[in-house]
């Protein structure tokens, strides 16, 4: 009942002060027969004044998103709703096979209350910009947004998805060849399944095979194309209501389910079922959901945030009707002319206060709304509409004035022009009432679109929906209601005419940073050891052999006894050497207390484990010089590039990128770039016919993007400018000194340049030999 009380809470605060009973919402000894409580859109929420405008922070951007992070303690599992493009938290890693096999679980979702292995979908696997093509669970080739499909990582990749626990019975990807989810993780695998069982959650398992030579070092940024099945708002929103895990825990006799599951178009999900039509991005017509819920609810936000996230993204109104003493939904639809001929009459036979009228005033008007959303076309990366008042319709002198905000849901255009639509409409139709009428309004509920006639404003018949209706005690002990009302036009609804946003463009085409490094496991040392015998005992066993499972900071975890001979007695302490774990023999060793025995053999579990592991593997990591010992006897860091001629550039005076932006690897120091002082030095070669004017313009130039471990970004550009030279230059060079600073994780070079020279015989205009070197030089030194 938690969410009650926030509602109740929201809304006396809204309004000015209340408390919460069992039976309604009282405020200042009145009692709320309707209440607007979530779901106004943005603009009309501002037009209203007494209810908040939803903060949603810059552009709509909210904390416990669907990326990949690496694991934490404070990560918390959302739950994701209709399509999306997302990863989520690493909560597991191991590795094995002698430090040649990396496993992960990536935690993605909250099952859906109710839901199973057949209402989820899996679409499509993406390592960093990449699509992963598989032969069962095993990846066999990648496709690259080039279109080229590789095999580099053939049979070096396995991947299951999983919904609602570890059994083979909840793999929902590979579709068949189904096995434990604990198989993909050594140590899952060993404590039995018992111990993992990740109940109620969407997760992905998966292993890597260590090839340094194809890449593959470490889990690269995972994106998972999955699709809940339960897409409906009326659906999402019992859904949410109802759950007690991660949503707000109602019991069914708290909700008006009618209004939220019912199949009319007066009710929430028979609305939302309802078909409008677009033009597909190919071409033609078709026909979706009014409404759909495609987005992903973060549990770091309260459950009334959730709620008027999922009623604001299928306009729909939420309310507490004190009649019932439910919550109820209310859709933001038009009125059929038969529910307008029916609708309660407000006049001066029932009204029996001054009515107060406002609207916005000429410069606070909004003409234009800006909507960022999800879009499924580009795997989720945010898209933007704009919708506009046509010139024709604006008063005079009318300044622009835009409204920004995130459609949180959505995951189309479709969809958000026809929110933003409806809420800049609304948000012109700006006219507000506020009367008192007699005992006769307790009919009237919040939602209900009403008549108003007063010949003083000249209203006559005048449409309103009702925002808010509380019962009060006039001074002489009559019932009385006070209204919140706001103007109702049947045009706000009428539908725009969309056509689907184009899929995603070449993303080599676009100069963007590239993709974070690779998360690795906590440490790239052997941890997993099996079929260990013991060294020694101080009691009568003579033998016994043991699993052992040791990590970071130099600490065995686990010891299970696999065999033992049946001579052993409870209270034995036995040796295992640490020569056979990785380590140095009695420095290393492991120690355990024997628990119990049965028949003279050792029981697990082995509680009592004494000693200091060596984490360090010789094998893997021995027989190199330290970075301090090779700086003295190298001679630096470089990075150099040879990009291709571009010989197809218009011969226009305008800098452009001669080539896509090629990465620089900060991975590791050892492996990559350090930070430090560089020498950057670019060049190239003019190619083309001097023009008919004869001299042309020239610019060679080298442009660095670094970005920081906290996501600020610094850019740098310099080079070479020749304008109106007779002459075509043999080579040009841009050359200078660069800093990268010791928290760079990202970066990206590119070279730059214009050429206004004709085409030459071949046709061909812009820069061949083209070359840069990135430089820093030692000297000798430790730094």
């Amino acid at each position: 009942m938690a969410v009650f009380t926030a509602i109740g809470t929201a809304i006396a605060t809204a309004i000015g002060g209340a408390l919460v009973t069992a039976t309604g919402l009282t405020l200042l000894g009145s009692v709320v027969a309707g209440v607007i409580a979530a779901g106004l859109a943005f603009g009309t929420a501002k037009l209203l004044g007494v209810f908040d405008v939803p903060d949603v922070g810059a552009m709509g951007r909210a904390n416990g998103s669907k990326v990949q992070v690496a694991p934490s303690t404070d990560n918390r599992i959302g739950v994701a709703y209709g399509r999306n493009f997302m990863s989520g938290p690493i909560t597991d890693v191991a590795i094995s096979n002698q430090n040649n096999t990396m496993h992960y679980c990536i935690t993605l979702s909250e099952l859906s209350d109710g839901h199973d292995v057949g209402s989820y979908t899996l679409n499509q696997i993406f390592w960093g910009d990449r699509k992963l093509n598989f032969s069962g669970a095993n990846v066999v080739s990648y496709t690259d947004p080039n279109a080229t499909t590789t095999e580099d990582w053939s049979n070096k990749i396995r991947i299951r998805v999983y919904a609602g626990d570890t059994t083979s019975a909840k793999q929902i990807f590979p579709t068949s060849g189904a096995v434990n989810a604990t198989t993909m993780m050594p140590h899952w695998n060993v404590f039995g399944t018992s111990h993992y069982t990740m109940e109620g959650l969407v997760f992905a398992m998966i292993e890597v095979d260590y090839d340094a030579e194809n890449g593959l070092t470490g889990l690269g940024s995972m994106t998972f194309d999955i699709t809940n099945s339960k897409d409906n708002p009326g659906e999402v929103l019992f859904d949410y209501l109802k759950s007690s895990r991660y949503g707000a825990g109602l019991a069914n006799s708290d909700i008006d389910i009618t209004s939220i599951l019912g199949t009319a178009n007066t009710q929430m999900k028979g609305y939302c079922d309802e078909q409008i039509t677009y033009t597909p991005n190919t071409g033609g017509s078709s026909t979706i959901d009014r409404y759909q819920i495609n987005g992903y609810l973060s549990t770091f936000d309260s459950c009334m945030d959730n709620i008027d996230k999922i009623c604001r993204n299928a306009a729909t109104y939420f309310t507490f009707d004190g009649k019932q003493g439910k919550f109820a939904a209310i859709p933001n639809r038009p009125y059929s002319s038969s529910e307008l001929s029916s609708a309660f009459v407000l006049n001066d036979d029932n009204i029996v206060s001054k009515i107060s009228v406002s609207s916005t005033e000429l410069y606070q008007q909004l003409n234009s709304i800006t909507v960022e959303f999800a879009d499924q076309n580009r795997k989720d990366q945010t898209n933007t509409i704009l919708v506009e008042t046509p010139s024709g319709d604006r008063n005079t002198g009318e300044p622009d004035n835009n409204l920004d905000y995130r459609a949180e849901l959505v995951n189309n255009n479709i969809h958000a022009e026809q929110l933003g639509n409806i809420d800049l409409n609304q948000s012109r139709k700006s006219m507000v009432v506020e009367c008192t009428s007699d005992f006769s309004g307790l009919q009237i509920d919040a939602g209900d679109v009403v008549k108003l006639t007063n010949s003083d404003y000249g209203f006559s018949d005048k449409l309103f929906r009702v925002m808010k209706n509380t019962e009060a005690l006039g001074q002489d002990g009559m019932i009385l209601c006070n209204l919140l009302l706001l103007e109702y036009d049947a045009t706000v609804y009428t539908e725009p005419v969309v056509t689907e946003s184009e899929e995603e463009d070449d993303p080599t085409e676009i100069n963007e940073l590239p993709p974070p490094p690779p998360i690795d496991p906590p440490n790239k040392y052997q941890r997993l050891y099996q079929n260990v015998p013991i060294k020694s005992t101080s009691g009568s066993g003579t033998s016994a052999n043991c699993m052992v499972l040791k990590a970071s900071p130099n600490v065995y975890t686990h010891v299970v006894v696999t065999s033992s001979t049946p001579d052993f007695a409870a209270l034995d302490t036995c040796v295992i050497s640490g020569g056979n774990l990785g380590g140095i023999d009695v420095t290393h060793d492991c120690t355990f207390t024997v628990p119990s025995v049965t028949g003279g053999v050792i029981n697990n579990p082995i509680t009592t484990i004494s000693g200091e592991a060596n984490v360090y593997d010789p094998e893997t990591h021995g027989n190199n010089i330290p970075t301090a010992a090779l700086a003295n006897a190298s001679v630096g860091t470089q990075v150099e590039d040879q990009p291709a001629s571009n010989l197809a550039m218009a011969n226009a005076d305008v800098v452009e990128d001669i080539h896509t932006p090629r990465e620089v690897d900060f991975k590791e120091p050892r492996d990559g770039v350090e930070e430090g002082d560089y020498s950057f030095i670019a060049s190239g070669t003019p190619v083309g016919s001097v023009p008919g004017s004869g001299t042309a313009n020239y610019s060679l130039r080298a442009k660095i993007v670094l970005e920081d471990i906290e996501g600020n970004t610094t850019s740098t550009e310099f080079g070479t400018t020749y304008n109106n030279a007779a002459e075509i230059p043999g080579i040009m060079n841009a050359v200078q000194k660069v800093s990268i600073p010791a928290d760079v994780s990202r970066a990206n070079v590119v070279i730059r340049g214009k050429n206004t020279l004709a085409p030459n015989s071949a046709g061909q205009i812009g820069y061949t030999n083209l070359k840069y070197d990135l430089v820093k030089i030692n000297k000798g030194d430790t730094f």
